[in-house]
């Protein structure tokens, strides 16, 4: 039997989807570049391995330690946070009988994340961004005093990602931490036009706005789940998913004290910056309101409008709060039992926020 397919040229319609298919797909891989940088947590160990072995500790293996990139940019964020974070405090961490003990079990761990393939990680969180969006960054995995993982500098040519070195973190709760940060980078272009457009708002409804962003932690644990259909904390442990739903089961009061907050700076009610600050840092808790109230909102939305009007208000939290309101209206005109709560309409109206286009 002859191969009729062998020799056949294939029509140009077909040859043209094929050619759109494979730069597709070169698209999407490409789309997701992470350069990981070991240097801080390898140094960290050698001087762990010095302390063990009985051997002195000497000045160069603190100098290979504090001149590290990953170090360096750490104590810089913690300055932007105006934390204190000192050279000698660290030293003290390194030398602590408790990392000594832990040593051999953060070896192994970073052996193990070094060969984890981030890249396919990362690309989960893909479907919850724009098209057109990139997720280049580079990692950080550290050893340090602080057990939290975070992205800084999202809207430079330089962000990074910080993951905190813990044996005592399974694969998959890892994996959703990785694919957690990926989307804060992910939408670090969009963060920038955001910037850019709430520069032109009174000075208290610029605030407001601003805070307002941080309800990407909320979505990015949606987008890490990868569906409204998966428990959010499906990658981790049981405690997790049950303090989850027990947090979720207050989502509405939660939202009513953010409001409070939204308000109350729209007012101007806050003399002292240091002090809305504060406010706003105790609503990130233990994946406080940001994280609850965000990802209520996001999955809301994602059920009733689409994804595709989801990542709009990804893209402008103002968006995200109007098109939320929009739909609580909808439903609780709908003979609804409970009434879904309502963001304040002065706030929305002073932050000039829109309900998202294919909510309208």
């Amino acid at each position: 039997m002859t191969n009729r397919c062998r020799n056949s040229p294939i029509p140009m319609k077909r040859l043209a989807v094929v050619l759109l298919l494979l730069a597709a797909t070169s698209f999407a891989a490409d789309r997701v570049q992470f350069t990981l940088n070991t240097s801080e947590a390898e140094a960290v160990l050698a001087i762990a391995d010095k302390q063990a072995g009985g051997k002195p500790v000497l000045d160069a293996d603190w100098q290979q330690l504090f001149a590290s990139e990953p170090y360096l940019r750490l104590k810089k964020r913690e300055a932007s946070m105006h934390r204190d974070f000192t050279d000698d405090d660290f030293k003290r961490f390194v030398l602590s009988p408790e990392l000594g003990a832990n040593a051999a079990a953060l070896r192994r761990t970073l052996e193990e994340w070094k060969k984890a393939d981030l890249k396919a990680t990362a690309g989960r969180i893909l479907p919850y961004l724009p098209s057109t969006a990139m997720v280049r960054a580079k990692v950080y995995p550290m050893i340090k005093p602080q057990h939290n993982s975070f992205v800084f500098e999202t809207t430079s040519a330089d962000p990074a990602i910080f993951l905190y070195l813990d044996p005592k973190t399974p694969q998959a709760e890892f994996e959703n931490i990785v694919a957690h940060e990926s989307h804060h980078i992910g939408f670090a272009d969009a963060g920038r036009q955001y910037d850019e457009r709430i520069k032109v708002l009174p000075e208290h409804a610029q605030q407001a706005a601003e805070w307002m962003g941080a309800f990407g932690e909320g979505l990015a644990v949606l987008a890490a789940a990868g569906s409204v259909d998966v428990h959010p904390m499906r990658d981790f442990a049981n405690e997790d998913r049950v303090r989850w739903d027990l947090d979720m089961k207050y989502v509405d009061r939660e939202l009513e004290q953010v409001n409070q907050f939204f308000t109350d700076l729209n007012d101007g009610g806050f003399a002292n910056p240091e002090v809305a600050n504060h406010v706003g840092m105790i609503f990130m808790g233990y994946r406080g309101p940001w994280y609850t109230v965000g990802y209520q909102m996001g999955s809301l939305i994602e059920k009733r409008y689409g994804r595709a009007v989801l990542i709009e208000c990804m893209a402008d939290p103002r968006q995200l709060l109007a098109t939320y309101n929009h739909l609580a209206q909808e439903q609780n005109a709908g003979g609804r039992a409970i009434k879904l709560p309502l963001w304040n309409p002065k706030v929305l109206e002073a932050v000039k926020a829109e309900v998202a286009a294919g909510a309208r």
